[in-house]
């Protein structure tokens, strides 16, 4: 993945579990629901590992 910065990646994961969750509020069914909760939260476990190990000393240029 050269070229692709953490940050970058912290934001496409960021982007897409709060997608995962505007599906989920749209009322899926049980088993798409935990599904996607499941996903959220492994996306946003992975987004936080880099934000912990890679962009923390870089808190200006994180969106807010």
């Amino acid at each position: 993945m050269s070229g692709v910065s953490d940050l970058e990646i912290y934001q496409r994961l960021s982007a897409v579990a709060e997608e995962f969750d505007r599906l989920t509020a749209q009322g899926v069914s049980l088993i798409g629901g935990v599904a996607l909760g499941t996903a959220c939260r492994s996306l946003r476990g992975m987004a936080a590992a880099i934000y912990e190990h890679s962009l923390a000393g870089e808190k200006d240029q994180l969106p807010q």
